[in-house]
């Protein structure tokens, strides 16, 4: 994998590993759904012609943050 980022995106795709803490969990699951928005919305146009779909992403990340609620009212 590290061939195919930078730095910066290598450290933040290597946050995305689990201590196996929820509240971990939860930070990697956000980190990555980061990572893979910055690198989707510069490949996505670039490299092979297609437009990324920022509302189904904001969709998505809406649904993980109501999951990640849901989990915090479980405790």
């Amino acid at each position: 994998m590290y061939k195919w980022l930078d730095q910066e995106e290598w450290n933040t795709f290597f946050k995305t590993y689990l201590s196996g803490k929820v509240k971990e969990i939860w930070e990697s699951v956000f980190t990555m759904c980061n990572l893979f928005n910055d690198i989707a919305n510069e490949i996505a146009p670039k490299k092979i012609n297609v437009t990324y779909n920022q509302l189904e992403e904001n969709n998505s990340l809406e649904v993980f943050k109501r999951c990640k609620l849901i989990t915090k009212r479980c405790k």
